[in-house]
């Protein structure tokens, strides 16, 4: 079922005429009270009207579970779930800055993988070039039937020789390329991506080099995009905030959500917030398998939205509008926590496929004393390199919710510092703090959930948690908040404090909790040593080539995986 969610979440001084009219609709008193105020407010919208992109972009966000019709070609099939997308597009009836799908979703086989035209040559909209896909030829022309930025991720193929820019080129003459691309409103090509980071991708290349790529929309606000596994990495998303300074970043993205730090709206929120980014996820949805979240993030301040579905799948299409990062000051940059019965979401999680962080079993850990009120503590872990956590951590416990029947979860206090496999797929080095939700005392345990979540019972209630760490101040170090709860949804940055100084060759970290939470799965620092590693060995080697575009886009898959969707 589709599911089309209108806009909301951000205020300012001049709302839309949309809702003031909605205000006054609603109301059941002093309606003639308000009458001269609504005068004023209408006035005062009409003026603005013409300005409310100097502060705003519209856009909309895809979570997708594709369609499946094994009576279909590979490249029919391809063609059904375009026109999916554009049958959500059509839903909407905002005038959007730009539509960002999710990675993987069309189709996962290279049969259907299609040409792409350089940006900037060809708008290729009922062209009779038979180089290009239909379904590609679709999206052009969405982009113009929607006036609108249409960010689409393909399979792309090119023919290369052994003399070609690489030097790189199969005995088959073809590269397949995991690629995102943007068409404007006038419907060409304006920007493309080629993911760095494959995720078990087999069958297709990274590009001969790291590509940095941003896009220019109708408004004129610039995008940056990466894809999926890319997050967990320097290159390219630090290049783009870092180097470039961009500040609106896209990810499509198929993620296999992972226990206790890296489920999906878990990891799109800790990159935003610590980069203080606004960040537009689009997800790929099927929960049996663990795939699926969707957001849009206004660094620091949290979420617009975030939507993960549960159940059997689905899609739907959000919609917001987004405070501009660039505007000094900006008035609507006014983010309300998401409040949620996170009891009710929990339940429809319990479909939700999980996997667990293969490294826990070498994690230090403490088990949490609920015998205390207050608990002081500190847990190490590490040898060569070392790192120290410190904890200070307020419980109560409610004495009869504990000795009623029902599982319990048991908190554990835990430290890593290592290296962790990604799926056998790339190694990573790990710093990490955190008070984590596990099944009994042992460390084993933790990164699992219970099974039924109508069989647990939750008497500790966390009345504050703060939790401490030095790290070596080092450009290839990068330190994340962390939070979960059982909705699989993380607390709000505002209900928490993250902070940062540094001394010297040190660079302290320490996250708070400042409301009281009794549903808590993950709390912590999630850091990340890129020095540590495991070496990406890329065709053509490793430098980086700079492009901008004029509009958006993004992407993420495991390979093996993808026959699972469709």
């Amino acid at each position: 079922a589709f599911e089309s969610v209108p806009q909301g979440s951000v205020s300012g001084p001049s709302p839309t005429l949309h809702h003031i009219h909605s205000y006054f609709k609603n109301s059941t008193t002093m309606r003639g009270a308000f009458l001269v105020l609504f005068t004023v407010l209408l006035r005062d919208v009409l003026a603005a009207n013409d300005t409310l992109t100097d502060f705003l972009y519209t856009v909309a966000v895809v979570e997708y579970k594709p369609l499946r019709d094994t009576t279909l070609s590979e490249e029919d099939s391809v063609d059904l779930n375009a026109q999916e997308y554009i049958a959500l597009l059509s839903t909407t009836q905002e005038d959007l800055e730009l539509v960002l799908f999710p990675e993987s979703t069309l189709g996962g086989s290279t049969a259907a993988a299609t040409e792409v035209p350089l940006p900037f040559t060809e708008v290729i909209c009922n062209s009779t070039d038979t180089t290009y896909k239909n379904y590609l030829k679709r999206f052009s022309c969405a982009a113009i039937d929607y006036n609108t930025t249409v960010v689409v991720n393909i399979i792309e193929r090119e023919n290369c020789t052994s003399n070609n820019a690489t030097g790189f080129c199969p005995s088959s003459g073809i590269i397949y390329y995991n690629s995102d691309v943007a068409f404007n409103s006038s419907g060409g090509v304006i920007g493309r991506y080629h993911k760095w980071n494959l995720f078990g991708e087999y069958g297709k290349s990274p590009p001969a080099e790291v590509e940095l790529v941003s896009i220019t929309t109708k408004n004129n606000n610039t995008f940056g995009m990466f894809t999926c596994f890319d997050i967990l990495f320097a290159q390219p998303p630090l290049n783009l905030t870092r180097d470039l300074g961009l500040k609106n970043i896209l990810f499509p993205t198929m993620w296999f959500s992972e226990l206790p730090f890296l489920t999906a709206l878990q990891t799109q929120q800790m990159w935003a917030q610590e980069n203080d980014v606004n960040f537009l996820s689009a997800g790929a949805n099927n929960p049996q398998i663990g795939s699926g979240g969707t957001g849009i993030y206004v660094g620091k301040d949290g979420p617009l939205v975030q939507e993960l579905i549960g159940g059997t799948g689905g899609s739907s299409i959000i919609v917001r509008s987004v405070p501009r990062p660039e505007v000094e000051n900006n008035p609507y940059r006014n983010v309300t926590p998401i409040e949620e019965d996170t009891d009710s979401i929990a339940l429809d999680m319990d479909s939700l496929y999980l996997i667990t962080d293969p490294s826990i079993g070498e994690y230090t850990s403490l088990v949490l004393d609920t015998n205390r009120t207050t608990v002081v503590e500190e847990v190490c872990n590490g040898d060569n390199i070392r790192l120290c956590c410190e904890f200070n951590i307020t419980i109560s416990v409610n004495e009869t919710v504990a000795n009623t029947s029902g599982n319990q979860y048991t908190y554990h206090l835990t430290a890593f510092d290592g290296i962790r496999s990604y799926s056998g797929v790339r190694d990573g080095g790990i710093e990490s703090c955190g008070v984590l939700a596990c099944l009994n005392d042992s460390i084993t345990s933790c990164g699992h959930r219970f099974s039924n979540y109508s069989e647990i019972v939750w008497p500790i209630t966390f009345e504050s948690i703060t939790i401490t760490a030095d790290f070596t101040t080092d450009e290839n170090r990068i330190q994340f908040p962390n939070s979960l709860l059982a909705s699989i949804r993380p607390v709000s940055p505002q209900y928490t404090e993250w902070s940062r100084e540094v001394y010297d060759n040190v660079t302290r970290r320490s996250i708070s909790l400042t409301r009281a939470q009794n549903r808590l799965l993950t709390f912590g620092i999630f850091g990340r040593d890129f020095s540590r590693d495991g070496e990406l060995n890329p065709p053509g080697g490793k430098s980086v080539r700079l492009e901008h575009f004029t509009t958006a886009f993004l992407v993420c898959t495991g390979g093996i995986f993808i026959a699972n969707f469709f």
